[in-house]
């Protein structure tokens, strides 16, 4: 390699196809506590079982953090046991295909699995559009380093052109080592190796890649490297497990938001106050509140549904034109004194996967105003991300996302340098 590419390949370990239902999950924040704990007692093998954090333990043992990462690598260790990885001794690159079903029709999108470099935040090779928060950041530093594996690849987009379509495509024609469904997601695997993985690698070169989900694993990846003084200077920790999708290929959704009203205003009141930050129009229901297109967003409010024009925005940089800017910027700032998006009580947040209908019953439930956003597209995340800026909180939600489990990256497989195929 001549050290100027951004990918690279690694001996990954497979789930076997026996084993694939056994082992693999869903990412460990699509599902509750309880459905969490309901899925491990039943399943030995789950993948959760290794993915396990404080959430899952009694409280009053989630002080002891070396007793829960010492359970995820003993999980590890029982998967490895078991034999339930196939194992690729030379360095290689994974296709990795993913299906579903959504309202519009299939949607199906196929990503390159391989390491990227391990960059801090200013590194403009990989580049961020959200802040984490350190306490998750040190769990996962910490599960790393102890375990030794990665399983959840952080996901990238990038910019595609018809050279790495072409390629990508020929190596789709080959035999897949794995055709799965799990949880209403189809999934294929592909292994590339010689002259194919060449041709990829080469077709990235240094193109900037963009983080659509797993800035707090990117961060840990930072944390944990920075843990280990005595390390080689191109060896394991320098890389991280990643898998990039073209930006046509991605399918966004938004976040819905729900908003608790500190002053305790009633429902006319709030009309008032929402009217008075944009065009407040009565709907007939949700799907003709719901926004076609940016500008807009439904409002759920005591049982009756408005549209609401947003207010112009209050900036003149990218992100502040968006809509998830302009309706915190112009509405949920001043009508309700969301300062912090991010940590505020009184807002949160429903993907838009779980559905309008549940963020109905929550509002009627508490009493929350529920506002239903269109979504913000990969041009608008990757514009941001160039200009150096962070979106504000829960500002997109990619679907369908990387199952757990399926891949396994162990650091003890990889010498202190990986050459390419065909190098």
């Amino acid at each position: 390699m001549s050290g100027q590419e951004v990918l690279r390949p690694f001996p990954g370990l497979v789930v076997d196809p026996d084993w694939a239902n056994r082992v693999i999950s869903g990412p460990y924040d699509a599902y509750t506590p309880a459905q969490r704990e309901a899925i491990a007692a039943e399943n030995t093998y789950s993948f959760l079982h290794v993915t396990r954090s404080e959430e899952d333990i009694p409280p009053e043992r989630r002080d002891d953090i070396d007793d829960l990462i010492g359970y995820c690598a003993d999980s590890m260790r029982r998967l490895y046991d078991v034999g339930a990885y196939r194992c690729h001794d030379e360095p290689v690159l994974f296709l990795y295909r993913m299906g579903i079903d959504t309202s519009d029709g299939r949607h199906v999108q196929t990503g390159i699995m391989g390491l990227v470099p391990v960059t801090e935040g200013g590194d403009r090779r990989i580049l961020r559009h959200e802040a984490v928060r350190p306490g998750r950041t040190d769990l996962l530093a910490r599960h790393l380093l102890t375990v030794g594996a990665s399983s959840s690849p952080i996901s990238l987009t990038f910019r595609s052109d018809d050279g790495i379509e072409a390629v990508i495509a020929r190596c789709c024609e080959q035999q897949p080592v794995l055709e799965s469904l799990h949880e209403g997601v189809d999934q294929t695997v592909w292994v590339v190796g010689g002259d194919d993985a060449a041709a990829l690698i080469d077709a990235f070169g240094r193109r900037t890649l963009y983080v659509t989900d797993g800035h707090h694993r990117l961060a840990a990846a930072v944390d944990a490297r920075s843990r280990v003084v005595d390390r080689p200077s191109d060896g394991p920790l320098e890389w991280i497990q990643a898998v990039l999708f073209a930006d046509k290929q991605m399918l966004v959704l938004p976040f819905h938001r729900r908003v608790g009203d500190r002053a305790g205003r009633n429902a006319d009141e709030l009309v008032g106050a929402l009217g008075a930050s944009g065009t407040l129009t009565p709907a007939d229901g949700a799907q003709a509140a719901r926004p076609r297109a940016p500008g807009s967003v439904g409002v759920y409010l005591a049982g009756d549904w408005y549209t609401l024009e947003l207010p112009a925005a209050t900036g003149e940089r990218t992100v502040d034109a968006l809509d998830v800017s302009r309706l915190q910027d112009g509405v949920l700032g001043p009508v309700f004194g969301i300062i912090d998006p991010g940590s505020d009580p009184m807002i949160d947040y429903v993907p838009d996967p779980v559905g309008v209908d549940t963020l109905v019953e929550r509002c009627d439930e508490d009493g929350r105003v529920g506002f239903v956003l269109h979504h913000t597209s990969v041009t608008e995340l990757m514009d941001v991300a160039d200009d150096g800026d962070l979106m504000p909180p829960k500002s997109s939600y990619f679907e369908p996302k990387p199952r757990s489990g399926l891949f396994v990256r162990r650091l003890d497989r990889e010498s202190d340098s990986v050459e390419a195929p065909g190098s």
